[in-house]
C-alpha cells in the first residue's frame, strides 16, 4: 500500500504552522493586523491592459508555490522594516539611537531589494517568457525586436 503526499498542502502546513508560532509568541504586540482595512496597493491594470500578457502580475503570483510566496512576502515585509529601522525616512529627532544598527539596516534593506528583484527575474521566464528571448506574446504583438 502506498501513501501519497500533497506536497502543497503540506508545504502550506508548515508554512501556517511556523507562521503561527513565531506570532503567538506574543499576542500583546501584534493584536489585530490593519491590512484588509488599509489602503489597497495600485495594481496598475492600465499598463499590463496595454500588453498582450499571459495573465497578470496578480495571477502570476499565485501561480508561484505557497514557499516561494512566503519567501518573497516575508523579503518584502524584512526590506520594510529594514528602511524604517535605517531611519531614512524619519526626521533627526525620530531616528534610532544606535547609528551602527541603522547603518546595517540601511545595508539589510538594500541587499533585500536587489535580492528580490534577482529572485523574481530568475522567475520570469517560466511566467512571462523563455529565458535570453522575447517570450511569444511580445514578439507576435510586434512589441519586440525578433533575435539577431
Amino acid at each position: 500500500m502506498s501513501t501519497r503526499i500533497n506536497r502543497r498542502a503540506l508545504t502550506a502546513g508548515i508554512l501556517l504552522a511556523t507562521a503561527a508560532s513565531a506570532i503567538a509568541k506574543d499576542t500583546r504586540t501584534v493584536g489585530t493586523l490593519r491590512g484588509d482595512v488599509t489602503a489597497r496597493l495600485p495594481d496598475h491594470a492600465a499598463l499590463w491592459a496595454r500588453m498582450p500578457l499571459p495573465f497578470t502580475p496578480a495571477q502570476a503570483w499565485h501561480l508561484l508555490s505557497p514557499a516561494t510566496q512566503a519567501e518573497i512576502g516575508a523579503a518584502v515585509i524584512g526590506m520594510v522594516l529594514a528602511e524604517y529601522v535605517s531611519g531614512d525616512m524619519h526626521g533627526e529627532a525620530d531616528r534610532f539611537y544606535d547609528d551602527a544598527l541603522c547603518s546595517d539596516a540601511m545595508d539589510v534593506g538594500s541587499d533585500l531589494l536587489t535580492r528580490i528583484e534577482q529572485r523574481l527575474w530568475v522567475l520570469f521566464p517560466d511566467l512571462y517568457g523563455p529565458d535570453g528571448d522575447h517570450p511569444a506574446w511580445a514578439l507576435s504583438s510586434g512589441m519586440a525586436p525578433p533575435a539577431a
